[in-house]
């Protein structure tokens, strides 16, 4: 065989369903396998990964990232997803957060390589459901009667996202007058208009004063409402 033939073929092999790349784990006959980063390519250590059976509930194997990101955990027969989750203290508050899989699909005893990615936005991927980015639910105070898809929110970024990446200027509508979904999760100061005219804003359900210029935090929990998420009132006057 030619060196060009070799090399092609070393090539080919490696881009085999279920390995990866130089640098990170190989698939191992029967484990669980892989490495968790954050988009930059840094290792994430202490990521919880969560091999779940597809049918029995609550039956589950876990480990925990290495150092490197990586991890390993012997699989049993059966049928399995493999999932990562990432905890994250940020502004005095601690936010979970499931990681993106190189490939979402279920696996037997055979076991797998799953590498995991932080990505701040995106639709997940099947078992999973929703967003990875934060959730900002909006409500009127009451009398208050506007076209809430009109509404023209900013949020502009005052410290890093919760990854320590650099935050942009965001410009939303909501497309169903209640919802901005799959917002990088960080500290923003929020604005709103509405025709041209200031819409003041407040944590929902409370008496805190409307502000035109509202600090907003997410929450890791609001309890009975939603997780990674922030709830508002605003209040509108012509």
């Amino acid at each position: 065989m030619s060196v060009f033939a070799l090399g092609l073929l070393l090539l080919l092999s490696c881009s085999k369903d279920g390995e990866v790349q130089p640098g990170e784990v190989n698939y191992q006959q029967g484990y669980a396998s892989g490495v968790a980063k954050d988009a930059s390519g840094k290792p994430l250590k202490g990521v919880k990964i969560i091999v779940d059976h597809t049918i029995f509930y609550n039956s589950n194997i876990s480990t925990f990232t290495s150092e490197k990101g990586t991890y390993k955990v012997k699989v049993p027969t059966g049928s399995w997803f493999a999932f990562a989750q990432h905890t994250v203290n940020y502004n005095g508050k601690s936010y979970s957060f499931y990681l993106h899989p190189d490939n979402p699909a279920g696996f037997g005893g055979e076991g797998a390589v799953r590498n995991f990615e932080w990505k701040l936005t995106g639709k997940r991927p099947e078992p999973l459901s929703g967003e990875y980015g934060g959730l900002v639910t909006f409500d009127s105070y009451p009398g208050v009667y506007i076209d809430d898809k009109q509404i023209e929110f900013t949020f502009t970024p005052l410290t890093p996202l919760i990854d320590g990446s650099t935050g942009t200027t965001l410009q939303l509508k909501s497309p169903d007058g209640y919802h901005l979904k799959d917002i990088p999760m960080g500290r923003y100061e929020a604005t709103a208009r509405y025709q041209g005219k200031s819409v003041k804003l407040r944590k929902w359900n409370t008496d805190d004063t409307f502000q035109e210029k509202f600090i907003l935090d997410f929450e890791p929990e609001i309890y009975a409402q939603c997780d990674n998420c922030a709830m508002l009132e605003y209040n509108y006057e012509n």
